[in-house]
Parts: structure tokens; sequence; C-alpha cells
């Protein structure tokens, strides 16, 4: 298990870099800002709720991810 989760983190070391973390943002933003509005122009009030919470997670796990990566 140990090795799995080595081999899992040096992939995402390898792959993640300054670009992912900006796609990343980018993604959370438009969800915030154009797909949140839109539904809740159209009283869809779960579905903005939830697209909402989703661009939260994009833009802090993104951060988080990059930080994690960096530092370890």
């Amino acid at each position: 298990m140990k090795q799995w989760i080595a081999m899992a983190y040096a992939q995402m070391k390898e792959l993640h870099s300054i670009y992912v973390l900006l796609m990343s943002i980018a993604i959370g933003l438009y969800c915030l800002l154009v797909d949140y509005q839109a539904l809740k122009k159209k009283k869809l009030k779960k579905e903005a709720k939830i697209c909402q919470w989703i661009g939260l997670v994009y833009i802090v796990g993104g951060i988080g991810l990059y930080v994690i990566i960096k530092i370890f």
C-alpha cells in the first residue's frame, strides 16, 4: 500500500505545475462568477449552491495541492 501511495504522489508531483494551479483557479472562478449567477437567475437554488461549493473546492483544493506538492 505504501508503494502505491508513493507512486501516486510522485506522479502528482511530476504533473502538477503552475499551469495546473492557474487552470483550477480559473475553473473555480468560472463556477463562482458565471455558472452560479446563471443558475441563480433560473431559480435553481439547490444547483447554484452546489456549483458555488464546487467552485470553492476547485480554488482552495488547487492552491492547497500546489502548496503541499511544492513544500514536500
